[in-house]
């Protein structure tokens, strides 16, 4: 598998100091010690197209018995079976990533290189800038610090809007009477209030912008800038402008009443993607870990106008030490027949990650159904059932905590 193959995507873990706990049968490859016949008499050359259907069919028929073998109790000794996905303890001090350390909100300043955004409607949260009760949109943006510590960072007060040409006469006096009257049927128009919304219509401005339809020079016109309680109330809005008669008996035309929420983010607050961003000390807060809704080993709430983003130009070029996670499931298979989960089991998920950066992968392990042979420089872990083994890989996972996955 190639490891420079990067997607995008993070998730991160908060995992307290404890002590490691073995789990699983795990050998480790001496170079130097000689393979006897015992552990290799099941580990068989892949068929290539080459041979026939007759050689690939005895194989397939072995390879089922081998894994219908009971594995010795005593290899299976430290299966702890109530061991769960590791949400606050540390088994494999090598695969965890390193310790945040303090931060102090009012001293310390957090630099990241994020790597995804997205956006989810909350609570109102105190001290953050959006409308005074119900829900908002919020902005969720997760990074890697330049020491490998992976954040998530809730961001506030950002909201979404469109646009309409003022009407004729329209002066910001009208600004207030125009906004509750959209508001009344923007609520009317609704099907359901589960959130309680009360003023769908946050403000309404009266600005000068530049139309892009037609060919007007460089002349300004007046606009009406109409700022929405959440992204989905938009299109409604718009709709109501366009067929009302209550606003305009030939309709108003809506501007940029189509464009997705989180783009319109990153272009008003200049974010690019995978750039840097620094939050100034004194500008967020540290979310305790009762409150955390992430992995991430450090959760963050700040304003949007608070944070700084940097062109990815000069030092900001640079790449943060993401965890890159290559694997590769193997499944027993049945010939001409494409593996179905119900009959043909997970025999083995092969693993390297590796560090930006970084020359060589940092973990080599390989999780197989029944036994393996050793494997030189890579960790090799067997158990005796295909959902132990999956539950195993998914504690490996979470405790690595890749930041981009790549796989066939």
């Amino acid at each position: 598998m190639d490891n420079k193959k990067r997607g995008f995507g993070s998730f991160g873990n908060n995992k307290a100091n404890t002590a490691k706990q073995s789990f699983t049968k795990t050998k480790t490859f001496n170079a130097n010690a000689k393979t006897n016949e015992s552990q290799t008499q099941h580990k068989k050359p892949r068929p290539n197209d080459d041979n026939n259907d007759d050689d690939f069919d005895d194989t397939m028929d072995e390879d089922m018995d081998f894994m219908s073998q009971e594995m010795p109790d005593e290899d299976m000794d430290a299966l702890d079976e109530n061991f769960s996905a590791p949400e606050s303890s540390e088994t494999h001090t090598r695969w965890c990533r390193p310790k945040r350390g303090d931060v102090d909100p009012d001293a310390d300043a957090i630099v990241f290189q994020q790597i995804d955004i997205d956006s989810y409607i909350g609570p109102i949260r105190p001290g953050m800038p959006g409308p005074a009760d119900g829900v908002a949109p919020i902005m969720r943006m997760f990074g890697i610090t330049e020491t490998g510590v992976s954040i998530m960072c809730h961001i506030h007060g950002f909201a979404p809007y469109f646009y309409i040409p003022a009407p004729n006469g329209f002066t910001k006096d009208n600004c207030s009477p125009f906004m509750e009257k959209l508001n009344k049927h923007v609520l009317q128009d609704m099907r359901g209030n589960s959130d309680n919304i009360e003023n769908a219509v946050l403000a309404v401005e009266l600005v000068q912008k530049q139309s892009i339809y037609g060919y007007r020079g460089y002349v300004k016109i007046p606009f009406v800038k109409i700022t929405m309680c959440l992204p989905r109330l938009i299109a409604p809005a718009a709709r109501i402008l366009s067929n009302n008669s209550a606003f305009s008996t030939d309709g108003i035309q809506s501007y940029e009443s189509n464009i997705d929420f989180d783009i319109r983010f990153m272009v008003d607050t200049r974010v690019v993607g995978c750039n840097w961003v620094e939050l100034p000390a004194g500008a967020y807060t540290i979310r305790p870990a009762e409150q955390m809704d992430s992995r991430c080993q450090l959760e963050v709430d700040i304003a949007y106008n608070k944070f700084k983003s940097y062109e990815p130009e000069g030092q900001w070029s640079r790449i943060a030490p993401f965890r890159v996670l290559s694997f590769d499931i193997e499944c027993a298979g049945r010939k001409g027949i494409f593996p179905e989960p119900e009959m043909d089991p997970v025999i083995q998920i092969a693993n390297y990650v590796i560090r930006q950066g970084e020359r060589d992968p940092f973990i080599k392990v390989i999780f197989t159904l029944k036994d393996c042979a050793p494997i030189v420089g890579h960790e090799v872990k067997s158990f005796d059932d295909e959902k132990k083994l999956l539950n195993a890989w998914a504690d490996f996972v979470r405790e690595c905590d890749p930041d981009l996955m790549t796989g066939y």
